[in-house]
């Protein structure tokens, strides 16, 4: 390490590393990192160029005590994730397998010129300026600026106490013989001292002026970054948004983008804040931190206007984890005044109501909506386990019950469990979430899922009034309206949908549907593509999207989207009755009956794949094999009905009246 006096930094592209005071610094701006995670990195660019051996690196920090190789890795880990690549797109940190790791960039030793007697204000109002001026080149202040700036400012107002300490006296031998050149000193350092005050103020002044929040019509709240990179956190950061965005959702004073429409930021570090919003389409973005030390929590939050980048307001926290509830009271206060919302007295009221008072059931809670986002069987699995914890610990917790019913109805949709027995636990549920709190509107949008369209059409519509801009609500509702034939109010409901949620593949999913449903097949390849884009993953998006190529003309386009799902063993066989059908559509017989073969071995574990049988053999001219498979279809309720009437793929059979009074026989 560094003798204690001498102060060195170590720069590299736009980041400066300060041991003495253990702070790296982007553009001027401080970056939060964890002691271990500093250490290291300090110990990787000393040694710039070369190779440090892990073993090394594991004497230097840890050499009392005994820890796992995961444990560098992880801090390896957070140092890449923090620092991104350079400029020419290269990682800072490379591997060497088996030996350790190397950082890539070229360091430069910074000594800065330390004149006698220095004041510490004076290197305060230095560091500040030059904090001051990276933030502006940055374009914008990272979430710790505002907060770093209100400390300096504690620290100024500190220091005439302990001036003598930091800047003795000379002797009274040397005053007298050098009076005139003293008392020059002197006053040259005033006159320094004040400038230094003034262009500290000045830049304080700067950075403290709010900035004007008219124009801010709406807000996304995304997920609060991790500090430390415990994985909990991960998912806490996203709880802690979770519980803003529902507190400003009851208020309807301004479109806040739903926990949906931001739970794909959890995992992914997000570089540039105004083209996210851009993206979320919202006019001011709300991020922040939270770091985890034992029963203490501390956060920062910056709300930034989209339009130039600018801060209207940032913060800092240090709470015990025990009074998360007053944190989040606080956050949410700050931010409707910084926004300047004209709240009533009672809204006021409902930002600080709590759904429970128990910090350990809210962290589960939080936990299960990170999970719940997922819609995977592994996530709903957690999700489920997570949202019974916080209700084992707070019984009368109605958001979680709801929550819990919702859990149980995605597990029904994707088919995950058991659909009779998911729906009756849902209804449960759901029902005792109300008799808590008939005011919640994930518990009406719970039940509404478990009950026929008559019901749940009016209980959908009350959770829409409860919460206008929960995209989930209005996708659901939009498929209440299509089984019931309004498609243009489907239509509607779709697009807020989207318009909440603009970066879902499930309103945009569910907008290509229903414009295949209209037959504006070109439009509905658009929408397709940037669902697929969003969930890349998702078999039923690419089957989606296969369908809207092949009736806008492109059974290439068509058939790669399928034959990639099939390559990947996702949703294999229903894409393989897709792929049956385009094949025998486009003449190409033995291919589709090939496909036929497969298909009726695979329907009696999978009753939907006769769907596809109905429709690859009415398509091969077998139009009586159709008729017996589409009958046993009806018959093992695997048919939608609303498809027949609605899907062009089922167009022909849906001008065959045999079909129809199949369709409407009695069930």
């Amino acid at each position: 390490m560094m003798s204690e006096k001498e102060v060195v930094y170590y720069d590299f592209d736009n980041f400066r590393l300060d041991p003495q005071n253990e702070q790296l610094l982007k553009d001027g701006e401080s970056v939060m990192l964890t002691n271990k995670a500093f250490q290291t990195l300090f110990l990787l660019v000393q040694n710039s160029g070369q190779i440090v051996e892990k073993e090394n690196i594991y004497n230097e920090l840890w050499a009392d005590s005994f820890v796992e190789e995961s444990n560098l890795t992880q801090y390896v880990y957070l140092l890449r994730k923090t620092l991104g690549k350079n400029p020419a797109g290269i990682s800072y940190i490379d591997t060497v397998p088996r030996r350790g790791y190397i950082f890539t960039s070229p360091v430069i030793k910074v000594r800065p010129p330390r004149a006698n007697g220095a004041s510490s204000v004076t290197s305060l109002a230095e560091s500040f300026q030059h904090a001051a001026i990276g933030s502006s080149m940055a374009g914008r202040s990272g979430p710790h600026s505002l907060a770093r700036l209100r400390l300096v400012k504690e620290r100024e107002e500190e220091l005439p106490s302990e001036a003598p300490d930091l800047a003795p006296e000379p002797a009274e031998a040397a005053i007298e013989k050098q009076p005139r050149l003293l008392k020059a000193d002197r006053v040259a350092g005033i006159m320094v001292l004040t400038a230094a005050t003034l262009l500290v103020f000045g830049y304080l002044y700067r950075w403290m002026t709010p900035v004007d929040p008219s124009g801010v019509r709406s807000i996304a709240v995304l997920p609060f970054k991790a500090i430390g990179q415990e994985s909990i956190d991960a998912k806490y950061g996203l709880g802690m948004a979770d519980a803003i965005i529902t507190r400003f959702s009851k208020l309807h004073g301004i479109p806040v983008r739903p926990t949906s429409a931001v739970a794909a930021f959890t995992d992914e570090p997000i570089t540039d804040v105004r083209a996210t919003g851009k993206a979320l389409g919202v006019d001011a973005v709300l991020e922040g931190t939270v770091q985890r030390d034992g029963e203490y929590v501390r956060v920062t939050v910056q709300l930034t206007k989209i339009s130039d980048g600018q801060p209207i307001w940032a913060d800092a926290f240090d709470e015990r984890t025990a009074d998360i509830f007053q944190l989040q009271d606080s956050i949410s206060n700050k931010v409707a005044r910084a926004l300047s919302l004209k709240l009533t007295p009672q809204q006021w009221k409902m930002l600080e109501q709590h759904p429970t008072n128990d910090p350990r059931a809210l962290e589960a809670f939080q936990i299960g909506v990170y999970y719940w986002t997922k819609r995977t069987k592994d996530g709903l699995e957690r999700a489920q386990t997570n949202f019974q914890t916080a209700i084992e610990r707070d019984p009368n917790y109605a958001r979680a019950t709801a929550m819990l019913a919702d859990t149980y109805n995605l597990k029904a949709y994707y088919g995950f469990a058991n659909r009779s027995e998911m729906i009756e636990l849902a209804r449960l549920n759901a029902e005792r979430a109300l008799a808590m709190d008939d005011s919640l509107a994930e518990a009406h949008m719970a039940l509404a899922f478990t009950e026929n369209d008559s019901s749940g059409r009016p209980r959908m519509e009350r959770a829409i009034e409860l919460a206008p801009y929960n995209s989930t609500a209005r996708v659901r509702y939009a498929w209440i309206l299509v089984r019931a034939g309004d498609m243009e109010k489907a239509i509607d409901q779709i697009r807020l949908a989207k318009e909440y949620d603009p970066l879902s593949p499930i309103s945009n999913g569910g907008l290509c549907n229903i414009l295949m449903f209209q037959e504006k097949f070109a439009e509905a390849v658009k929408i397709c593509e940037k669902a697929v884009e969003y969930q890349p993953d998702s078999g039923n998006g690419r089957m989606a999207l296969a369908n809207a190529y092949f009736f806008n003309g492109d059974p290439d386009a068509a058939i790669a989207q399928l034959k990639h799902n099939i390559d990947q063993d996702v949703d294999k066989y229903s894409s393989m009755g897709s792929l049956g059908l385009i094949y025998a559509k486009t003449g190409r017989k033995a291919e589709a009956e090939g496909i036929v073969t497969v298909l009726k071995n695979e329907s009696s574990a999978n009753p939907e794949l006769l769907n596809d049988l109905a429709l690859i053999s009415y398509a091969l001219g077998r139009h009586d094999e159709s008729l017996v498979f589409f009958t046993h279809a009806v018959e093992n309720r695997s048919l939608r009905v609303f498809m027949v009437k609605n899907d062009p793929p089922w167009k022909d059979l849906r001008s065959d009246p045999r079909f129809i009074e199949v369709l409407n026989r009695p069930r």
